[in-house]
């Protein structure tokens, strides 16, 4: 037992020891910098067209850039096909596949109802724009295909007179 005083102030002095060893590291230590979280970006939500393009619909893809297709002049060979494509209310100008309409939007493929655009390598459909029935009259319309024809008077015959005058 005459011992134990003297271990007890040895475990007693390595404590003393190891907190003033902590707290010299505290105060020795640099000024710790506030963290800066970054701020989440709130995820856009996927676009309702490619949920139409999961269940067999269309996408409507908008290009910065209006593009107007006023015509289709088919050939043979498809690479040899013309689409009357109008950009930004410019005149209209006919081009073939892989032909540059604007920066950046590449013809890719001539339709019978359209065209596919590269649009910065997104792809998408210009379609024709559909013809109303007045304007273009359907032989399967009952109406129209009973019409009576239109009449041109026949040219008069001179029977040997000129100018209106007899001889």
């Amino acid at each position: 037992m005459k011992r134990l005083p003297l271990l007890s102030s040895f475990l007693l002095f390595l404590m003393l020891c190891a907190s003033v060893t902590y707290w010299v590291l505290q105060w020795m230590a640099p000024a710790t910098r506030p963290l800066v979280v970054p701020t989440q970006a709130e995820r856009a939500l996927p676009a309702m067209s490619a949920a139409a393009n999961l269940f067999g619909g269309t996408s409507e893809v908008v290009s910065a850039i209006p593009v107007q297709l006023r015509g289709i002049i088919r050939a043979a060979r498809p690479n040899e096909s013309v689409a009357i494509i109008a950009l930004e209310g410019k005149p209209a100008r006919a081009l073939r596949v892989n032909a540059e309409v604007a920066n950046g939007i590449v013809i890719k493929e001539i339709n019978v109802r359209g065209v596919v655009l590269s649009d910065h390598g997104v792809e998408r459909e210009v379609r024709l724009p559909q013809f109303s029935s007045k304007s273009v009259p359907d032989a399967a319309n009952p109406a129209v295909r009973n019409a009576a024809p239109i009449e041109q008077n026949p040219p008069a015959v001179n029977d040997g007179q000129k100018d209106g005058r007899a001889q």
